[in-house]
């Protein structure tokens, strides 16, 4: 389920269930007026796909877009965006963002999220194979996190 569909009343019933947290980043490019919006649609549409595949335990967040920040202030935003989330009680948390920013925010062992990254368009996988591939890293975390 998508954060942005939800009315109050409905969440009310459907809350006890949920427990994971995605949320979509990805780069704007606009140079010289033509956006390039090619990273900011692949990741949209992975999240998309799980969010379907996953629904009823995830809830799909509106995406962080960002223009040209160091990775020094990207990281230190998405740093403050989920410390907010980390006290919202849900048990998991996972950012999905292109291979080409996932070094500036791959997370350390005190970080509260996990990292999914989507290759470039040209990485060889379709869609629906690389969703089921993300589906599948967050049903593992589920599976280990229902083990400890």
């Amino acid at each position: 389920m998508r954060l942005s569909h939800l009315e109050g009343t409905e969440w009310s019933h459907l809350a006890p269930y949920v427990d994971t947290l995605l949320i979509p980043i990805y780069q704007i490019r606009i140079p010289g007026k033509q956006p390039d919006l090619g990273e900011a649609r692949r990741v949209r549409e992975l999240a998309d796909r799980v969010e379907r595949e996953l629904a009823g335990r995830l809830l799909l967040l509106p995406a962080i877009p960002y223009g040209q920040p160091t990775d020094k202030r990207l990281r230190c935003y998405v740093e403050s965006v989920v410390e907010e989330l980390g006290r919202t009680g849900f048990h998991h948390l996972f950012l999905l963002v292109p291979e080409s920013h996932s070094i500036s925010l791959e997370p350390s062992e005190q970080d509260q999220w996990k990292l999914l990254t989507v290759p470039s368009e040209g990485g060889g996988i379709d869609s629906e194979d690389l969703a089921e591939e993300l589906c599948q890293e967050i049903i593992i975390r589920w599976e280990q996190n229902s083990q400890e």
